[in-house]
């Protein structure tokens, strides 16, 4: 049990809550404006795999599952990751199609 990786977990942990916090206001104010496509779905749902990996990897360290939470860990992070990529991709897609008048 390492204190170091426990504390970074943590810290890491507040921050995935507070960007699913910051995403789920984002994603009110931009309803209540009538903007139904953003980018901040795919970073919510991103934010909540971060955050179970975060609680998987603190767990870890206090249990001595190791390995059944360490993949837990990884394939949290590494759906996240993947949520993330295709909502800029779709973002990304969805700026190309804009024109200048």
């Amino acid at each position: 049990m390492s204190w170091l990786m426990i504390t970074i977990d943590i810290v890491c942990s507040f921050v995935a809550i507070l960007l699913v916090i910051f995403s789920l206001y984002s994603l009110k104010t931009l309803r209540i404006k009538g903007v139904r496509k953003t980018l901040w779905m795919p970073v919510l749902v991103a934010s909540v795999f971060f955050l179970l990996g975060n609680i998987s990897s603190v767990l870890e360290n206090f249990m001595n599952i190791t390995e059944e939470l360490e993949a837990l860990h990884h394939v949290s992070w590494l759906v996240g990751l993947g949520i993330l990529a295709y909502g800029i991709y779709t973002y990304l897609q969805m700026l190309k199609k804009i024109t200048h008048p």
